[in-house]
């Protein structure tokens, strides 16, 4: 049996069980030689520092004492050679083996410079956490499969920031600490209420609230519409109110309310941010993955649309194609490979019955956003955080 071509059908996934458990057995077993040989080492170095300290014996036994030291030094030697030889091997011949055979956190292969967990990690958030900022995604490689994410999330209404770290094992999330949102629950009670009454509920209670607050209170609410919006009327009614900050809009996956998958993207102007920006590789395959990079290059202009409301359209089918076909990686960060179905099923969605929001997420003073209220056709309203007032006035 050709041992090279057994292990190039494991990577492929074309071995038996039997082959399957031998190849696993084989990586542990050089993992405890290397262990092994590092504790014979460290016993005859400490043998061999242990007759060096004889050297003022008598003379009787000093040429004994010669002959045990260089027979000493041989042996170190000898272990110090293997155990550099079984690190450079397992080090430098099976786990890289084995790291190829999972998802590569520290591949580059999506843009010219950052590793493509960056990509991965921005399209998720911006589908599917309202009003979050990703930074850049570091890696640490430990081998045999083993990598620490590190990265964070900037809140853009409180500017507060989380700290991910995570633990990625051989395809799959071994450890997770501090993730804010695993799932945003943004629009939930509002998109899906208990009953008929709910929603008129929820939205009085909002316009209540919001009368009793000083008017220059700075809010962040979800407003849900009676109606859905295309992205030209969208853009139509952030025009209309340019004092209001429209952050995020969700975007209809399906035609009747059975999915609790909400996804949607960050607007024009919202205050999600990304150093991947201006990215010449990625938007060569995704012109749209930015929308700044779209509006400086854009690809199939439509003369009789908005280029702003277009800009929406094309942003939000790059970002799907991208996590569509990057199953593989979303699926591990995502926690469950399903979810790229979903994605699958809304781009085309999306191409059979156009793109339309249901409801967005809007930062703005509390008298600006009852205006909104009281002159738009709004189902119901969700009421998230609120401040003194804004920050950064000029």
């Amino acid at each position: 049996m050709d041992y090279k071509d057994l292990l190039e059908r494991y990577r492929e996934g074309n071995v038996s069980k039997e082959e399957e458990e031998m190849i696993r057995k084989d990586i542990e077993k050089a993992q405890a030689i290397e262990a092994f040989m590092g504790e014979e080492l460290e016993r005859e170095l400490d043998l061999s520092l242990e007759v060096a300290d004889s050297e003022n014996h008598e003379e009787e036994t000093s040429k004994l004492k010669k002959s045990v030291n260089k027979r000493l030094r041989k042996v170190v030697l000898s272990s110090v050679l293997l155990v550099v030889a079984l690190y450079i091997t397992i080090f430098f011949g099976i786990s890289p083996l084995v790291d190829s055979l999972y998802s590569n956190p520290m591949k580059t292969s999506v843009g010219q410079s950052d590793h493509d967990i960056s990509f991965d990690v921005y399209a998720i958030t911006e589908l599917n956490k309202p009003g979050l900022s990703p930074s850049t995604v570091y890696v640490d490689q430990e081998g045999f499969g083993k990598y620490n994410v590190m990265y964070s999330y900037r809140d853009v209404f409180t500017d507060e920031n989380y700290d991910v770290n995570q633990v990625l094992h051989r395809g799959e999330i071994e450890y997770s600490y501090s993730d804010p949102i695993s799932q945003s629950s943004m629009f939930m009670g509002i998109m899906y209420p208990s009953n008929d009454n709910d929603a008129a509920v929820s939205k009085e209670k909002v316009i209540t609230h919001l009368m009793q607050l000083n008017p220059i209170t700075y809010v962040s609410m979800s407003i849900l519409f009676e109606k859905d919006l295309s992205m030209e009327e969208l853009y139509r009614l952030e025009e209309s109110y340019p004092e209001i900050e429209f952050e995020w809009a969700g975007i209809r996956t399906a035609s009747s309310d059975l999915s609790n998958e909400l996804i949607g993207i960050s607007l024009l102007n919202s205050k999600v941010s990304s150093p991947l920006l201006g990215d010449e590789k990625i938007s060569e395959k995704y012109p749209a993955f930015f929308m700044l990079d779209w509006l400086v290059h854009p690809v199939n202009r439509k003369e009789d649309t908005p280029l702003i409301a277009q800009v929406y359209e094309e942003h939000y089918r790059s970002l799907l194609q991208y996590v569509v076909e990057r199953r593989e990686a979303i699926g591990v960060m995502e926690y469950r490979e399903e979810k790229t179905d979903f994605y699958e099923s809304a781009l085309d969605y999306a191409d059979h019955h156009g793109i339309e929001t249901y409801g967005v997420l809007v930062y703005g003073e509390a008298e600006d956003l009852l205006l909104l209220v009281e002159d738009e056709s709004v189902r119901s309203l969700e009421f998230h955080q609120a401040s003194v007032s804004r920050k950064n006035i000029k």
